[in-house]
């Protein structure tokens, strides 16, 4: 009697947790995985193929299965995390795509890098683009999405390139974009229809060196602030309908190689030592003030 309840209690007693572990772990990442997929196919649908690209790019993006997800990381474009199998880049420029960007990308919490740069996109760009807390690549250039800049761009904190030139976008510049995106490397919203006055709060972002704002309709003076972005090395404000004069701390970016104002309403005068104080300046666009 002792003997079978002892053997009785022990069939109560739980499975080790390494078998826990590993009864959850496949149906997890399978879910992650399909997860996913589900993301990807829906910017599939929302994508149209076409223009001058040879063949449909997204041929490969078929659906399939995996007991531990991952089997869409082959498809054209996509590149995953060795480890954990989740899409880190999504990267298709020039491929003549067409349509508009499913809300789903948002869906893609690992992405690092979103690049559909020079296609044929449309629309505006999906607020969920703001889910994307890791994103550290933003290049939606060289499309036609029109409308504002989500607002909850800025909760993509880790991004270091940010370029959504030659778009339809049109309003304001959010000041919050050089409050929440301080670690920003280069922020280019060059030939779109950006309107107001270029945000004081862009001077916050310290590790910038490429600043493109050129031909908008960006108006009100340049603020000095920007004088004290140290490593500024590329400064485009150009074709706009910028006035005042340029402020002297300008001239205090001594890591200048390349800028442009040209085509505003500027007005003053340039220092006799402009040489001097730009030791680097490849480009100098003044004129038409």
């Amino acid at each position: 009697m002792a003997m079978r309840s002892a053997t009785a209690s022990l069939l109560l007693l739980p499975p080790p947790l390494s078998v826990v572990s590993m009864s959850i772990s496949a149906p997890v990442a399978a879910q992650a995985g399909d997860d996913e997929a589900a993301a990807l196919l829906a910017f599939k649908a929302a994508a149209v193929a076409g223009g001058a690209y040879d063949g449909d790019p997204l041929a490969s993006w078929n659906n399939g299965s995996g007991a531990a997800g991952g089997w869409f990381c082959s498809w054209e474009g996509v590149r995953c995390g060795r480890r954990h199998r989740r899409v880190v880049v999504l990267s298709l420029p020039s491929r003549g795509l067409a349509g508009t960007l499913s809300p789903a990308v948002g869906n893609l919490t690992s992405l690092r890098i979103l690049n559909l740069s020079s296609n044929w996109f449309q629309g505006t760009i999906p607020a969920s683009v703001g889910r994307l807390a890791r994103l550290q690549t933003l290049d939606l250039s060289y499309n036609t999405f029109h409308g504002g800049l989500p607002a909850n761009l800025t909760f993509c904190a880790s991004l270091l390139f940010f370029d959504l030139s030659s778009n339809r976008l049109h309003g304001r510049i959010p000041a919050e974009l050089g409050r929440d995106l301080a670690n920003l490397q280069k922020l280019s919203l060059a030939n779109n229809s950006m309107t107001g006055g270029i945000p004081a709060s862009l001077a916050n972002m310290s590790s910038l060196y490429h600043l493109d704002l050129g031909t908008n309709q960006l108006e009100g003076p340049i603020p000095p602030e920007l004088g004290s972005i140290g490593g500024l090395r590329f400064l485009y404000l150009n074709r706009n309908n910028l006035s005042g004069a340029l402020p002297h701390s300008l001239y205090n970016l001594s890591m200048l190689q390349e800028l442009s104002v040209v085509n505003n309403s500027l007005s003053g005068t340039i220092p006799a030592n402009v040489g001097e104080r730009f030791p680097r300046i490849q480009v100098l666009h003044l004129s038409a003030n």
